[in-house]
């Protein structure tokens, strides 16, 4: 009887994995199912794999497997949101020159390196009278940013960072603006996506006058492979980006989609049906047609409709990975624990900044609808001003290289106390000067932390908050650029939610409000 009762017992202990549907798996295993899976589309599957790997002591693997498992359930989140745009057309192109077969103007594209780039292989893109540039080089912490800089007659300002928001720890390349200069297109692999570049875009916030925290584009805009350099033709018929998805990284696709002011969004979860929308078939025998664009206030209104639905998309991608830092919260413990608290502030603070931001754009959205309603227009009259006229196939069409920029940039930013280097530690005077300084944030921990902890930053700033918890910040800078500057070095140095916060006269403010005052 023991016997037997030993035999029953050890075959269940072996089918255990199997019964629960889940083989336990070693990290490097679990990295090459899953990844396969995500490639399919089954990215419940995939974060299933990825979640089956067994302990290591591996920190690299471990950090591996994390990021794989975010990408995963910023997948899954996305399949809620899916884009089902009309494809036209789709060439295979190289990518060396891809760009040059866009809509754009003759000789816009600009060989790098060039002073704004000078390490770059990418070019930069300014046409002909362009007072402003946006443009992607390595910042101060080796990472390829996002860089503005305005024309200045004979020189062109020091190059700064658009916003604070546009700033990650990965890569962000080929910034685009609309043809109404209102919306910013970029591909980021630093901010929450799938996995390689991802396209996400960002407006003008007037009331603010910065730039809004980036939207990804979801499905099938993006896809687990590469996606960038997305624009609208200044005509108003068409998008274009470009994609690896289906070809070899020296190759890309480019995708001529028919341009929709307001995308439709609907849920796709079966792995077939995404995979099916991200394959992108042109529509066979496609033309397009030229659109009428509409009166202002119509053109006004559909955009801050779509600008609607793209934060709706943002806050619940933002709430979806809040929920998760806090189920992770609930199992750490010390210094972990505190870190994950100061990231689940920081992202509570970014959330509600949507949500204000959401608010002000119903306002505007209201007081357009009041507009219509005294004029008797319908907000949807746009809709039905198509035009038959002008029906063609989409041609691509090889563009001229632009000559090599040879401009003077302006002196870089010098209104900072703060440095790098072996020898670092806390500011020997803990007083914060009279008038508008900013300081980067570091952590929160509930207990004093040492100056080895913070090695090589200088000067660390401890204040003790009323929750009687130890904050630090580092460096004193009396401009904004100055701080937005150094943020992604100190990020690279292993914060990575760290944040710039400001002060007046020693009280703390909101950053807008100093940006303003300064």
């Amino acid at each position: 009887m023991r016997k037997r009762f030993l035999i029953i017992f050890s075959a269940l202990f072996f089918m255990a994995p199997a019964l629960s549907g889940q083989t336990a798996r070693s990290p490097e295993r679990a990295i090459a199912v899953g990844d396969s899976l995500f490639r399919a589309c089954q990215f419940q599957q995939a974060l299933s794999a990825y979640s089956s790997a067994v302990q290591d002591q591996a920190v690299s693997l471990s950090e591996v497997l994390e990021r794989r498992k975010d990408r995963a359930r910023n997948a899954l989140a996305m399949t809620d949101y899916c884009a089902t745009p009309r494809v036209l057309a789709r060439k295979r192109l190289s990518r060396a020159d891809f760009y040059l077969y866009y809509p754009l103007p003759q000789g816009s594209w600009h060989p790098s390196p060039n002073p704004f780039d000078p390490e770059g292989e990418d070019p930069v893109y300014l046409p002909e009278g362009a007072d402003r540039v946006f443009y992607s080089a390595p910042d101060l912490s080796g990472s390829r940013s996002l860089f503005l800089s305005e024309d200045l007659d004979s020189v062109w300002r020091t190059p700064r960072h658009p916003a604070e928001a546009l700033v990650s720890s990965g890569t962000e390349v080929f910034p685009m603006l609309s043809p109404d200069s209102r919306t910013l297109y970029f591909a980021s692999d630093g901010l929450p996506g799938m996995g390689g570049l991802d396209l996400f875009s960002s407006t003008w916030d007037e009331a603010n006058a910065t730039w809004s925290a980036p939207v990804n584009m979801g499905i099938p805009f993006n896809s687990p492979a590469d996606d960038f350099l997305l624009q609208d033709s200044e005509d108003g018929k068409y998008t274009l980006f470009a994609s690896n998805r289906s070809c070899e990284k020296d190759s890309v696709d480019v995708f001529v989609l028919e341009f929709e002011e307001s995308p439709h969004r609907m849920a796709v979860r079966d792995p077939e049906a995404l995979q099916q929308l991200e394959a992108l078939v042109p529509v066979e025998g496609a033309t397009v047609s030229a659109r009428s664009r509409g009166n202002g206030d119509t053109r006004r209104y559909m955009r801050m409709m779509a600008e609607v639905r793209a934060l709706r998309d943002s806050l619940y991608l933002r709430e979806t990975f809040l929920d998760n830092l806090r189920q992770r919260l609930a199992l750490a413990e010390g210094d972990v624990a505190a870190a994950l608290s100061a990231q689940i502030r920081s992202k509570e603070e970014g959330i509600s900044l949507l949500k204000r931001q959401m608010d002000r754009l119903f306002e505007d959205i209201h007081r357009v609808e009041r507009t219509f309603l005294r004029k008797g227009v319908s907000a949807t009259a746009s809709e039905e001003d198509s035009l038959a006229a002008d029906q063609k196939e989409f041609v691509f069409e090889k563009h001229g290289m632009g000559a090599p920029l040879t401009m003077r940039l302006g002196e870089p930013e010098t209104g900072y106390l703060f440095e790098i280097s072996e020898d670092g530690g806390f500011a020997l005077n803990k007083t914060l000067p009279e008038g508008i300084v900013y300081q980067i944030f570091l952590v929160t921990a509930a207990r004093h932390l040492p100056e080895t902890a913070f090695p090589g930053l200088y000067p660390v700033y401890e204040r003790l908050n009323s929750q009687l918890r130890y904050s630090y910040y580092a460096g004193l800078f009396y401009t904004y650029r100055s701080a937005l500057l150094q943020l992604n070095r100190v990020r690279a140095l292993g914060y990575p939610d760290a944040r710039i916060v400001a002060y007046s006269d020693g009280r703390s403010i909101p950053v807008n409000q100093a940006r303003q005052e300064e």
